[in-house]
C-alpha cells in the first residue's frame, strides 16, 4: 500500500469524527414510521395495523446497509409490556432490560455518546439516534416495562427489509409478518387475540366515528384484543387511546379522551410540569439554548417559562437563568462570584464565565489521562482508548494509549495530506524518521531538546510534544474559529460551560460521556481511580504533599494555580505509574511546574530538591 492510499484510508476510518458520511442519496426526505405499543399493537411501516399477543421474541425490523447490520428485536412479559428490546446499529449492541440501558454489556447513563450512535432523553421519552443512518428508535418507559416503542426512518433504505414492521413501500400480511419474524424458542407462545367487549372501548369508538370513519370498527376491534386480560393496567390501554387521539386531532376528542379512559397525564419530578408538545431536550444551567435539533416538540417535562433546569444540584429544581451557578477547575461559583488568576479575572454570570481578556496564551495540556482544556476545564480521561484530542477544518490530532500500561504510546496528527507519527521517542512523516528538523508544505518539525519536539504549521495549529520519559502533548490554542475546533481539548472560546461539548454537540455535565463520545475503536480497559498497594498510596500522599505545602517551594503559585488537580492527579500517577514510584512522582511534580511556568511563576531548583534532577 502506497503512503497516499495509506492516508485515504486513515481518513475513511475516522469519516466519522470529521463529519456526516453521506452514505445514500434520495430525491426527497420521507419518514417511514413503525410502532409497537400497548400488549401487542404494530403499527407497520406502511398497511394496517394488527395484534400479536406473544411472549416470543420477534424482530421487529431488520436491514441491511453498506454490509453493516440494523435491527430491533422485541420480547413481551405476562404483564403484556415490552420487557427485552435489543437493538444492533453496526454489530454495537444495545439492550433495554429492566429499566436498564447497556451497550455492548456495560451499562450506561444518559446522555450516552457512541461514535456510531447517541442515546439521550427525548421529552418523557428516551430516544436511540444512529450517526450511520437516519434511524431512530423512541422508547416511553413504565414501571414493569416499555408500553410503546417505535422505529423511525427518514429515508426509504432497501427492499430486504423484515420484521414485524414490514416493507417500507410494501404492506404485509398479519399472518406472515408475525409467522416470519418469529425467532426461535420453545417456551413461547403466540396465543389467538381474544374479543371480548369492553364498556371504555364502545363509549371511546362512540365519539370517534366522524374520525375514523371506516378504520372505525378496525381499531374498535383492536381495542378489545389490546385491553383484554389487562382491563386494570393503563401502562397497557392508555398509549392506545392515546394513539388514537393523536390520529384523530381533534379538539372535542383531546378534551374528553383522558377523562374517559381514566388515563392520567403523566407524572414529571420536582418543579417540572408536563406538556402536550413542548421542547424535546430541556434548558438547563449547562446548556440554557439547546441545539435546533433538540427543539423539536414532543410530549416533555419543562421548567415554567423563564426557568430552566438546575441540572447542577439533584431534585429537578428550575431556578431563573440569571441564577445559575458555574464551574471552574472541580469548583462552583455562585452568581456573581469572582475568580482571579494572573491572566484574567472572571465573573459568574447567569451559569456563565463573563472573562477579562487573557494576557496569557491558552494551551490544553494533555499528560497521559490528566486533561487540561484550551479554556482551562481540568478532568481525567475514563478509558485508555484511542482518543481524539483536537480537531479543526483541516487536522486533527488523535492519541492511542498502550493497551497493557497506562501511558500514550502515539500521537497521530494529520494536516491536510500530510500525516506524522510520534512514538517510541521517534517522529516520522511519510513513514520515514525525521532525526533533527523537517519542513513541508505545512509544518516545520523540529528537536528542541532530547525530550520536546516543536510543531509550527501553517494552518493555525502549533503545539509541542514532550517524547520521554512519558508522551505529553501541549497544543497551542488555534486561531480557528472556536465553532470550528473540537475534541477532548474543547473549543477555546474562553467559556468551561461547554467544554464538555461531545461528538453529536451535546453539552456534558461530567467527563466520562463527554470523553467517550471522542473516542474512537476500541478501548483497552478502564483507567483506575484508586490506589490498589497501601504501600504505593501511602508513599504518594507523603510526598505528593509538598504541592500543598503552605511555605513550601511549590507556594508562590498557589494564588494562580489551585494545587487540587495536581495533587490528586500526581497521587494517581504513582499508583498507576508506567515506571518507578520515583518516576511517577516526578512526572506528576514536573506537571503543577510547567502549568506554573505557564502563568509566568517559575518555580525554583524543585527537581534538586525533590531528587528528580
Amino acid at each position: 500500500m502506497t503512503t497516499q492510499q495509506w492516508i485515504l484510508a486513515f481518513c475513511l476510518s475516522l469519516a466519522s469524527v470529521f463529519g456526516t458520511v453521506e452514505l445514500f442519496k434520495t430525491k426527497e426526505i420521507l419518514t417511514y414510521t413503525c410502532r409497537t405499543f400497548g400488549s401487542g399493537i404494530v403499527q407497520p411501516f406502511k398497511g394496517e395495523s394488527y395484534y400479536v399477543r406473544s411472549d416470543c421474541p420477534f424482530k421487529l425490523t431488520s436491514f441491511n446497509v453498506n454490509r453493516g447490520e440494523y435491527s430491533v428485536t422485541i420480547r413481551r412479559g405476562h404483564n403484556g409490556l415490552l420487557v427485552q428490546v435489543e437493538i444492533i446499529i453496526n454489530k454495537v449492541t444495545t439492550l433495554l432490560q429492566n429499566g436498564n440501558i447497556l451497550v455492548q454489556n456495560k451499562s450506561v447513563s444518559l446522555p450516552y455518546d457512541h461514535t456510531y450512535q447517541h442515546i439521550f432523553k427525548y421529552g418523557i421519552y428516551t430516544r436511540l439516534r444512529s450517526s450511520l443512518l437516519p434511524f431512530t428508535v423512541t422508547w416511553h418507559n413504565v414501571h414493569g416495562g416499555i408500553n410503546s416503542l417505535w422505529v423511525t426512518l427518514e429515508s426509504e433504505l432497501c427492499t430486504d427489509m423484515c420484521g414485524l414492521c414490514g416493507k417500507q413501500n410494501v404492506a404485509g400480511h398479519r399472518d406472515e409478518l408475525i409467522r416470519d419474524s418469529k425467532l426461535h424458542d420453545h417456551r413461547c407462545k403466540i396465543k389467538d387475540p381474544v374479543l371480548r367487549k369492553n364498556h371504555i372501548c364502545r363509549q371511546f369508538f362512540r365519539k370517534t366515528k366522524n374520525c375514523l370513519q371506516d378504520n372505525n370498527s378496525h381499531y374498535h376491534r383492536l381495542c378489545k384484543e389490546n385491553i383484554c386480560g389487562f382491563e386494570n393496567s393503563q401502562s397497557i390501554f392508555c398509549p392506545f387511546f392515546q394513539e388514537i387521539a393523536s390520529q384523530c386531532n381533534q379538539s372535542r376528542i383531546n378534551r374528553f379522551w383522558r377523562r374517559l379512559t381514566r388515563c392520567a397525564k403523566p407524572r414529571c419530578p420536582g418543579d417540572l410540569i408536563y406538556e402536550k408538545k413542548g421542547p424535546a431536550f430541556i434548558p438547563s444551567c449547562s446548556n440554557p439554548n439547546p441545539a435546533p435539533f433538540y427543539q423539536e416538540l414532543t410530549e416533555t417535562c419543562s421548567c415554567p417559562e423563564g426557568k430552566v433546569l438546575n441540572n447542577c444540584e439533584k431534585g429537578y429544581r428550575c431556578i431563573p437563568k440569571s441564577s445559575c451557578s458555574c464551574e471552574f477547575a472541580g469548583k462552583t461559583y455562585g452568581n456573581g462570584e469572582i475568580r482571579s488568576s494572573r491572566c484574567q479575572s472572571c465573573t459568574c454570570h447567569g451559569g456563565k464565565w463573563r472573562c477579562s481578556e487573557n494576557f496569557c496564551h491558552r494551551r490544553c495540556v494533555i499528560e497521559g489521562q490528566f486533561v487540561t482544556t484550551f479554556d482551562g476545564k481540568q478532568y481525567v480521561l475514563p478509558n485508555k482508548c484511542l482518543y481524539v484530542a483536537s480537531k479543526g477544518p483541516n487536522w486533527i490530532i488523535i492519541i492511542e494509549f498502550s493497551q497493557k500500561k497506562l501511558y500514550i504510546r502515539k500521537v497521530t496528527v494529520q494536516l491536510m495530506e500530510e500525516l506524522f507519527v510520534f512514538k517510541n521517542n521517534k517522529v516520522l512523516f511519510d513513514g520515514q524518521e525525521i532525526p533533527e528538523f523537517h519542513f513541508s508544505g505545512h509544518a516545520q518539525v523540529y528537536w528542541v531538546s532530547s525530550m520536546f519536539v516543536q510543531v509550527h504549521t501553517t494552518i493555525g495549529i502549533n503545539f509541542q510534544i514532550q517524547m520521554s520519559p512519558e508522551i505529553h502533548l501541549f497544543i497551542d490554542a488555534p486561531d480557528t474559529s472556536s465553532d470550528k475546533i473540537k475534541g477532548l481539548c474543547g473549543n477555546s472560546n474562553s467559556d468551561t460551560t461547554d467544554d464538555f461539548t461531545t461528538n453529536s454537540g451535546i453539552i456534558e455535565n461530567s467527563a466520562k460521556p463527554f470523553a467517550m463520545s471522542w473516542s474512537l475503536l476500541n478501548c483497552f480497559g478502564n483507567i483506575p481511580t484508586t490506589c490498589t498497594n497501601l504501600e504505593n498510596e501511602n508513599y504518594a500522599h507523603e510526598k505528593c504533599a509538598v504541592l500543598n505545602q503552605p511555605t513550601g517551594i511549590f507556594a508562590k503559585c498557589h494564588p494562580h494555580i489551585p494545587t487540587d488537580y495536581y495533587y490528586t492527579a500526581c497521587i494517581q500517577r504513582i499508583c498507576n505509574s508506567a515506571g518507578s514510584r520515583r518516576q511517577g512522582l516526578c512526572i506528576g511534580l514536573a506537571s503543577y511546574a510547567k502549568a506554573c511556568a505557564g502563568v509566568g511563576v517559575v518555580i525554583g531548583d524543585w527537581k534538586k530538591n525533590m531528587g528528580c534532577a
